[in-house]
Order: structure tokens, then sequence, then C-alpha cells
């Protein structure tokens, strides 16, 4: 570890980063929001009132009113150009916190179930992650992501994932209820083939459900990082498996706290997730619905739990070590990190 030159927020605020756990429906900012709406004839909630009405509606008390939003915003995007858009302006997001490389959740079927052509969505996320290149020195991968109440869409969305992979398509997800209802054995099958063909597998576990969530994503999906996973520290035999396999937690404190997995950050279990010996990234979910970003996650995240600088560069790495990007493209942005942190640029 170099000795450190700066100071912890002005750290945080230079450092290179990398965000693990971000959802692309989930970041369009209300403004965004109703521009689109109004494109294609849309009624948000709250929209009649203005950007200050919809913005008012970003918050919500249930995972059920989370989820009515995101729908609500997702209906906005139908054509190739929605999505280059929201990609560009998630990318101008990013910039703005030296976030340099991103991997990008994206449920395709809710969009393709509404009648968007899956060669439109496919399009319009390879000019977006072109651009987000180009004009925002942002590197993006996809992730697509199943509902796991929606086992009859999951095919299609092996079938588009595989067909992106040259557009950045890297991981095949899994989100939705956790419960018993919806099962993730009948899903082996498709992340084996996922697998087989260059995908990974990248589910979310461990958020409402505890640690039989995770065993079934590790069992029957070969899970490589959890979404979330929060709820490991439940069962002290999955902690010693996590730890020993090296599998990664995507923690998202913001998220946790809206959505009512714990009460506030002060009680969140991010410490004891450290403490545990865990490998943990840092991530925001959905940024504007919890009004957050990655920045923020890191600010609220040092400033509650008395972070060292050190304990900050260590997580700001993580982010790039647990990444999918090519080994030695983690080792460039892993010096740059500690040469900001050791004051040796000044850029």
């Amino acid at each position: 570890m170099p000795e450190l030159a700066l100071p912890r927020e002005e750290l945080i605020r230079r450092l290179p980063k990398a965000e693990l756990h971000l959802h692309l429906e989930g970041s369009i900012q209300p403004e965004l929001a109703l521009q689109l709406a109004g494109r294609h004839g849309v009624s948000l909630p709250g929209s009649e009132e203005g950007v200050e009405g919809l913005r008012r509606h970003y918050r919500f008390t249930s995972f059920d009113d989370f989820l009515r939003l995101y729908l609500a915003l997702s209906s906005c995007l139908t054509d190739a150009e929605d999505f280059t858009t929201i990609t560009v302006d998630l990318a101008r997001q990013l910039a703005e916190q030296n976030v340099r490389y991103a991997e990008v959740t994206v449920t395709p079927m809710t969009h393709v179930a509404r009648g968007v052509p899956g060669d439109a969505l496919l399009a319009g996320l390879a000019e977006g992650r072109m651009r987000a290149r180009e004009e925002h020195g942002v590197e993006l991968a996809w992730v697509f992501d199943i509902l796991r109440n929606q086992a009859d869409r999951a095919e299609p969305t092996l079938e588009l994932a595989l067909r992106g992979r040259e557009q950045g398509v890297v991981g095949l997800g899994l989100t939705g209820p956790e419960s018993l209802e919806w099962p993730l054995q009948p899903f082996a099958p498709l992340f084996a083939r996922a697998r087989e063909n260059g995908l990974h597998s990248l589910p979310h576990a461990g958020e409402h459900a505890g640690p039989e969530s995770i065993w079934a994503a590790l069992r029957w999906l070969g899970a490589e990082r959890l979404g979330h996973g929060v709820r490991c520290l439940e069962d002290s035999e999955l902690v010693q498996h996590l730890v020993e396999k090296r599998i990664a937690l995507e923690v998202c404190p913001s998220s946790n706290v809206s959505l009512g997995v714990c009460a506030e950050l002060g009680q969140h279990p991010l410490p004891r997730l450290l403490a545990a010996g865990l490998a943990v990234t840092l991530a925001s979910d959905d940024p504007p619905l919890f009004s957050t970003s990655l920045t923020d996650e890191y600010l609220r995240c040092a400033a509650r739990f008395s972070w060292s600088a050190e304990q900050v560069l260590s997580l700001a790495a993580a982010g790039f070590e647990h990444s999918l990007l090519p080994l030695k493209t983690k080792q460039a942005w892993l010096a740059a990190q500690r040469e900001i942190a050791a004051g040796e640029v000044t850029r």
C-alpha cells in the first residue's frame, strides 16, 4: 500500500472508479425521463407538475412502489435512439464522477415484450456504448437480465445476449422477487449454456431473502459475483465459502436503505462484510431513484463508518479487481489509482 498524499474526500473524487451494479433503466434522470415521455406520448407519475412532480415520485416505501416507477420509466424507451440517448447520458453522469468503467444491467425483454425489436435495442446500446467511449472516456459493458418470475422470457434473453456479445454483452443476470415461489433450478441449463458461450453469471441474490437464496444462485446458476448478497452474514458456512472462492458482493447501501433491507445507513452490514474478509465492491444500483451516485456511496459510507484513505483506496481497487476487464487493463487502472493516491499525478 503506497503512502497516501490526498485527503479522503479528494481521494474519492479523483480516483478512477469502476461500478459493477448499475441498472440502465434505473439511471434515467427525471429531466431526461420527461423528454422521452413527451417524445412518445407516455404519461409518467406526477409529470403533469413537471420535473419536480416526477421527482417526488422518485421516492417509495416498498419494492412494489419502486417496481412500478421502474416499469413506467422503461415504457418511455421505444426505439434505438432512446437507448442511445440514455446510454450517453449515463456515461456523462459517470464521467463527472471519474467512473471510467461500468458493467450495466439491462432487462431486454421488458422492452421486447412491449414491441421494441431486439435488433433496435442492440443497435441503440451499441451506438450509445461507442459514443460513451468517444465523448466521455467511459467504457461500458452490458449484463442482460432475466426476471425470475418470468421464466418464459429467459430463453429469448439468452439468445439476444449471445447476439450482443460483439456489442459488449458480457454477462447474464437474474433479478426479481426472491421467493420460493420462483425457484432457480429451472434456470440452471440456461445459465450453463450462457457460461459455455462465454457469458458470466451475475445474478441478484441475498437482498430480500437470506442465505438460501445465495446458495441457490451458486448451486444452480454458477454465480461468479452476487448482486447485493448482504444477507450472507446469516450463515457462517456461506461466508467462509464466499471468502474462499473470492466471490464478490456488489453492495448498494443507499438502495438497501431505500428498499428496507436495513433501516438506515448506520445499521448497514457493510462494516461486518468487510471485517469478515468478504470481497466487496460499492455500487449505486439505480442512482436517481435512490438519490445517490457511486461517489455519494463512497462519501456517505466513508463518513459514517470512519474509513481511512487506505480503506477507500482498497474498495476502489476492488471495483476493478472484480470486474470482467482483461487483466492488463485492470492492472493499468490499479496502477493509476495508486499513483493518484500517492500524489504522483497532479492533473
